[in-house]
């Protein structure tokens, strides 16, 4: 793989550190002067924003150089970050953050979109692979990392942090981009809001296994809340244990995402999606249903590698099916999809009197089983009317 591509996925984990640190701080901060909804507060600041604004900020990745609306969009998020390290109010500070989500919007998809260029064709499953092994490693590292920081410096010094990792993205950028190479593939003159959105749909493998990538989506954002509560029962209140239990999940996503990425596999889209929702189905479903902490850990970690393949099978179906003149709407459009799909699930994971925590786990595993058997069926009927179709 080129030290170009290398030196771009670096960056790119490094900002995702920072990323975690900062929206752990605020979120930290919040419960520490219990801040009334402060919690929600960051949460909403991230998700709502980027979902209402996405279609639009993908059209001005694909009208323009990706690399120049990268490197703009790092520094406004940089700039947004900085500044909320110098004001003293919890709402400022989440209003910045909230800028810089929306900014964080166009810098990922311009990232999408610059990768294959990059890292060459026969390259970029390698590249997916290993980007998202380190954002995993990075989900790993950054919440205990964050906690250590908070303690000891405060969370301006956790924003201020973010704000140096979108500059050390840029400066990866501008050494792993040069300015000769064209990253504005196809680039369209004119583009609509829901091209997007379109280019989903109807790309192969991608439109029809959406559903189901949605699904599982929705899946692990409900068992996100709902495990807190169920995971703590099993383990009788033991922190120490529950924190290994959040780990384990990212430990497999790991080889997962390195798995996936070889040669012999990258290429192979479905089974990696289908492979990958599967995982993740049967490890939350099991878990709901066998509260043994001994066979839940395993469980975690087949989830957490099934999560890993999953999410490499779909940015190299992605970046493969869809047409590279709309790459930045369409992966500006499916992160749109995917927060929406994280807010349903942590509505959906939310403790009430109707269905309890286990419940609410056993119902995160049926949820994308379910629709990856509809996925399956709707295949089959699909192919079943293309061959009973009268020939011309």
């Amino acid at each position: 793989m080129p030290v170009a591509a290398q030196v771009l996925i670096a960056g790119t984990i490094f900002s995702r550190l920072g990323d975690t640190l900062a929206s752990l701080g605020l979120v930290l901060h919040a419960a520490d002067r219990d801040i009334r909804f402060g919690v929600t507060e960051v949460m909403l600041a991230e998700l709502i924003p980027t979902v209402l604004a996405a279609p639009l900020i993908g059209t001005v990745v694909d009208r323009f150089s990706a690399r120049a609306v990268c490197l703009w969009a790092l520094l406004a998020q940089a700039l947004s970050l900085g500044a909320a390290t110098a004001v003293g109010g919890f709402h400022a500070r989440v209003a910045l953050v909230a800028l810089s989500a929306l900014a964080g919007v166009a810098s990922v998809a311009a990232g999408f979109k610059m990768l294959p260029a990059v890292a060459g064709e026969e390259h970029t499953g390698r590249a997916n692979s290993l980007l998202t092994a380190g954002l995993s490693v990075a989900g790993l590292v950054g919440p205990p990392l964050a906690g250590f920081l908070n303690s000891q410096w405060g969370t301006p010094a956790l924003l201020a942090v973010d704000a140096v990792s979108f500059l050390v993205l840029a400066g990866c950028t501008v050494l792993a981009v040069p300015n000769t190479l064209d990253v504005a593939i196809g680039r369209r003159p004119a583009t609509r809001l829901a091209d997007g959105y379109r280019a989903l749909r109807d790309a192969p493998v991608v439109g029809t296994l959406m559903p189901a990538l949605a699904a599982a989506m929705v899946a692990t954002s409900i068992e996100s809340v709902a495990g807190v509560y169920y995971l703590r029962d099993v383990v009788n209140g033991d922190d120490t244990v529950f924190g290994l239990f959040l780990a384990t999940w990212a430990l497999g996503s790991v080889p997962g995402a390195l798995l996936a990425g070889r040669a012999r596999w990258a290429d192979r889209h479905t089974l990696l999606i289908v492979g990958g929702v599967m995982g993740i189905a049967l490890g939350l479903l099991l878990t709901g249903l066998i509260p043994v902490a001994a066979v839940i850990f395993p469980l975690f970690l087949i989830a957490g590698f099934g999560n890993g393949v999953c999410n490499v099978g779909l940015r190299n179906a992605v970046h493969a099916r869809v047409p590279a003149e709309v790459h930045g709407s369409a992966w500006a459009c499916f992160q749109a999809l995917s927060r929406s799909c994280i807010g349903i699930g942590y509505l959906l994971g939310t403790p009430n009197s109707v269905v309890s925590s286990q419940g609410q786990v056993i119902i995160s595993g049926v949820i994308p089983l379910a629709a990856m058997v509809w996925a399956a069926l709707a295949t089959v009927r699909r192919r079943e009317a293309t061959v009973t179709e009268p020939s011309a």
